[in-house]
């Protein structure tokens, strides 16, 4: 959305401005009201006030940007982030465990698939359709994709299919080593803030910081816990592209 600067700029009049277009519907998907109601919550949160103020200046003295640093956008991208976790956790509840829990449940299950190969390999057993190979199923796909090794359509024995299973799930135990998801809407709102103010604000503003996460999780939050997560996702890389 474009949006036309001048002396009187208000910053959060042109932040709901913002809100209300994005309210607009996008096709046929419209953002949850309890959403942004959330964003509408942390921007008219008080302890933000002289914030908005600090960001309204910034956005005065960059009089030859075409737009200014709006917080809503980025609001709604962690809540959208967040959201679309909790949603994968209910589909898979073990990606909520540590990652020596979840290194274990992946073992557990490919044991059960090499069991399984086993018992189907002394008697019939059906064969399996593998597409024909793509290698952009790997590149897009966060788990080994099981496919045809060739690039036309293949037939293979279910005990087969089995034990590629089995060693795929061995494969990503031995690569899993992220730290588990529980508590991650705290530290994705910390690290997500810190990294994206730093960057357009040339400051981490980490008691502001610690503000919004707060009001957006409802989790206590204070600085030393930001600049703990500043800390790590300095280390990780993470905040390279916030």
């Amino acid at each position: 959305m474009r949006i036309t600067k001048s002396p009187d700029f208000d910053q959060l009049a042109e932040e709901r401005r913002w809100l209300r277009s994005f309210l607009a519907p996008l096709g046929d998907w419209q953002p949850p009201s309890q959403w942004t109601a959330r964003v509408e919550q942390v921007l008219a949160c008080p302890e933000l006030r002289n914030f908005l103020r600090v960001v309204e200046k910034h956005n005065r003295n960059r009089s030859k940007r075409a737009n200014p640093f709006l917080l809503g956008p980025h609001l709604f991208r962690i809540i959208h982030s967040v959201e679309a976790r909790k949603a994968t956790l209910q589909m898979m509840p073990a990606l909520g465990r540590s990652p020596a829990e979840l290194r274990a449940h992946v073992k557990a299950a490919s044991a059960k698939a090499k069991s399984l190969a086993r018992l189907v390999r002394r008697g019939p057993q059906p064969f399996v359709a593998l597409a024909a190979h793509n290698d952009a199923r790997e590149v897009f796909s966060t788990c080994p994709t099981i496919q045809s090794p060739n690039e036309w359509e293949a037939f293979v024995p279910l005990d087969r299919l089995l034990a590629e299973a089995a060693a795929s799930l061995d494969l990503l135990a031995k690569n899993i080593s992220r730290p588990s998801a529980r508590g991650s809407e705290q530290s994705e709102a910390a690290g997500v803030l810190d990294t994206t103010f730093r960057k357009a604000l040339k400051k981490p503003y980490h008691s502001e910081v610690a503000t919004i996460v707060q009001v957006l999780t409802g989790k206590v939050t204070d600085e030393d816990y930001v600049k703990k997560i500043e800390k790590r996702w300095g280390a990780t890389g993470r905040g390279q592209n916030p």
